[in-house]
């Protein structure tokens, strides 16, 4: 509603028929849906999580309560996919259920920086999404800043997707 009086504090009005479609709606057919995530691990500096990031003993996390994300990259569920891979790669190895930690361990080292960096960009790109018009109007730094992130993304995704990370 208050999108229908003028626009919020900053100005912004809804488009006409968006504000149709919340007319011809009931309020119970409405749901809110707010979006979180997390820093990404490598922003700790606890050397425990740093050796061990996923994992303590004989359990370990992975997907989103490892490494939540903005799904605006699709990359939730691509990540999680990968740390099921990659736990499966190391438990694989263990030969007696005493090297079941320090495999979950490894899985948790291994995967860390990929999802971090995947993490970074999602929230970049989540915050360029709700902060665009924002973010232009400060002179030079946001069309630069935005003309290095298309100019980069090329490169910054063939490295994200070689068999070798």
């Amino acid at each position: 509603r208050e999108f229908a009086c003028g626009g919020d504090p900053d100005g912004n009005v809804w488009d006409d028929f968006a504000l149709e479609l919340i007319d011809a709606s009931s309020e119970d057919d409405i749901k809110r849906r707010d979006l979180y995530d997390g820093a990404p691990l490598l922003t700790t500096l606890d050397p425990q999580r740093l050796l061990s990031p996923w994992a303590k003993g004989p359990v370990a996390i992975c997907g989103d309560a490892a490494h939540p994300m903005m799904p605006n990259l699709g990359q939730g569920g691509c990540q999680s996919t990968e740390d099921g891979y990659r736990l499966g790669e190391e438990l694989a190895a263990v030969t007696h259920t005493r090297d079941v930690p320090w495999a979950l361990g490894k899985y948790s080292r291994v995967r860390v920086i990929r999802t971090a960096i995947v993490q970074g960009f999602a929230q970049l790109g989540s915050d360029l999404l709700v902060d665009f018009d924002l973010m232009m109007t400060i002179p030079l730094l946001g069309p630069f800043f935005l003309t290095m992130t298309q100019l980069s993304m090329p490169w910054v995704l063939r490295f994200l997707y070689t068999p070798e990370f």
